[in-house]
């Protein structure tokens, strides 16, 4: 707009010549300014109504207050009177620059130099200066945010998730009594009902190994205890009691997560075995229960040692005061997020102890695409247990979701980040445009005396690069301080990262060139 009004001048002269109110041509401006903050207002709330539904699909899910957002009366009223605030504030201050001007001299051939005031300048790239440096803070917030995302991206999980299929079974409890409660009987009707499972799947065709857990890693996480190392020779507790005095003794105890899960698990995931063996057809509900440990127990429990044929008591998780035997160290595996550190784990197996399993996910790796097992999968469980409502979904799909929460954040500071530079560039263009239009004489005369087109392109962005730099410093030393409040959001990535800070210098220093350089063209000619 004040580009616009300063190529306006000799109009505005006539019609103050002629007898123009300075109101009138307040008005005329004011007028002008609502019209087009109208129109972009309107455009505003369609792109609004569009956004917010992209962004909310994007979102994950369970994240607070989500349903409560939405384009509604309050938000429109606000950019109402947002958008009519800017316009008519726009309109007076450009009427008032636009009309300040003597109407004798503007019509003059040989008035005075169109440079305008060092207050007009310093008044657009004072504008210049303050959107750059909005729009550092928030292209560095975004570089860091999304460089977590790719260190988090970068981190490995302990498993393979390509190919594949999971499929979750909520398996129905025995009524009015506690998991641990449950019959001998109806444990051995729940292991036989997911042997039976499993030795269907895994004789689809394109199925290479199947296994289940009562939960996957990076969903829900596992349930965690203390358990009890065993001296060599010593006798189980008999009841839960003698089991929580032996606990008091923290040199014997420690934490670790409690996962249930069947032979073919591991392979199936592709979570390597380190010494020992995995569970196999000898690990009946009958023989000796044994369990498989993580690295990260094994290095802390028995550094340096041997952890197999070692007994621990993990009674206090199922209810079963049985004895578990470790007979193989896997590696670790991040059960909750990619952004903790693996916990020690103790897997039993699932077979021998399947009281505490109320939600069992079968994994199935296949050859292929796993989609293509749906069908047969969902053909199988239908027949075995139509009341059981299975979800499906690929492994992919559940680490994708772990990190959608880091994504959306990306994503959100990205949109406004690249709004931020959109209305930085126009403003620079705008604000040049403005500076060129008010130096026409100035710049027929340096090119009448020998100035080269290449003189001027430098002297137009130079100008620019002045104001551009100070409120590129400006908003880096403002990032420099705000950052440090996003510091828990981060992972593996400092506040202070130097690399987003340079790279988001560059990337504001290359805007301002771009965004000069047609007006300083226009300069040249």
């Amino acid at each position: 707009l004040l580009a616009h009004s300063a190529e306006r001048e000799r109009e505005l002269a006539i019609c103050a010549a002629l007898g123009a109110e300075r109101k009138r041509l307040l008005m005329q401006f004011v007028a002008e300014s609502l019209l087009l903050s109208m129109i972009g207002g309107a455009l505003g709330v369609i792109t609004a109504a569009w956004g917010v539904d992209a962004i909310l699909a994007m979102a994950p899910e369970g994240m607070p207050g989500l349903h409560t957002i939405s384009v509604n009366l309050p938000v429109l009223l606000f950019a109402l009177g947002i958008s009519l605030s800017i316009a008519i504030g726009l309109g007076v201050i450009t009427a008032l620059r636009a009309t300040a001007i003597d109407p004798q001299g503007a019509l003059s051939q040989g008035g005075p130099s169109r440079t305008g005031s060092i207050r007009q300048q310093r008044f657009g790239r004072g504008i210049m200066s303050a959107q750059l440096a909005i729009t550092v803070v928030l292209l560095v917030g975004a570089g860091l945010l999304g460089r977590s995302l790719l260190r988090v991206l970068s981190v490995q999980p302990g498993f393979e998730p390509s190919h594949v299929l999971t499929i979750g079974l909520p398996l129905p409890s025995v009524e009015g009594l506690e998991p641990w409660q449950m019959k001998e009987t109806d444990q051995v009707r729940r292991v036989q009902f997911l042997v039976g499972i499993l030795t269907k799947v895994r004789a689809l065709p394109g199925v290479r190994d199947a296994g289940g857990a009562n939960t996957l890693p990076l969903t829900t996480g596992l349930s965690d205890g203390f358990y009890l190392i065993m001296n060599p020779g010593e006798k189980p507790p008999s009841e839960m009691k003698s089991l929580e005095q032996l606990f008091h003794d923290s040199s014997r105890t420690g934490d670790a997560d409690y996962c249930a899960a069947s032979e073919g698990y591991f392979r199936t995931l592709g979570i390597p075995l380190l010494r020992g063996r995995l569970f196999d057809e000898r690990d009946t509900i009958d023989a000796p229960h044994v369990a498989v440990i993580s690295e990260s127990l094994a290095k802390e429990k028995w550094p340096g040692q041997d952890p197999l044929e070692r007994q621990i008591e993990f009674g206090n998780m199922d209810g079963v005061l049985r004895l578990l035997t470790i007979v193989g160290v896997v590696g670790d595996v991040r059960e909750s997020n990619l952004e903790a550190p693996p916990r020690p784990t103790v897997y039993v197996n699932v077979w021998q102890r399947p009281q505490t399993v109320q939600d069992f996910s079968i994994v199935l790796r296949t050859d292929s695409d796993p989609a293509a097992i749906f069908p047969a999968a969902r053909e199988i469980l239908r027949n075995a247990a139509p009341e059981i409502p299975p979800k499906f979904d690929t492994l992919d799909s559940v680490l994708a979701a772990s990190t959608q929460s880091r994504r959306f954040n990306v994503t959100l500071v990205s949109v406004f980040a690249v709004t931020a530079l959109l209305l930085a560039l126009v403003g620079i263009f705008g604000v040049m445009a403005y500076t060129v239009s008010r130096r026409t004489r100035e710049f027929g005369i340096r090119i009448a005396l020998g100035a080269k087109k290449f003189d001027m392109l430098r002297l137009v962005i130079r100008q620019a690069l002045v104001p551009g730099a100070v409120g590129v410093g400006v908003g880096a030393a403002c990032a420099l301080a705000l950052t440090r409040l996003i510091q828990s959001l981060l992972f593996d990535v400092r506040a202070t990262d130097p690399i987003i800070f340079l790279a988001a210098v560059l990337l504001l220093l290359f805007a301002i060139i771009l965004a000069s350089y047609l007006p300083a063209r226009r300069a040249t000619q």
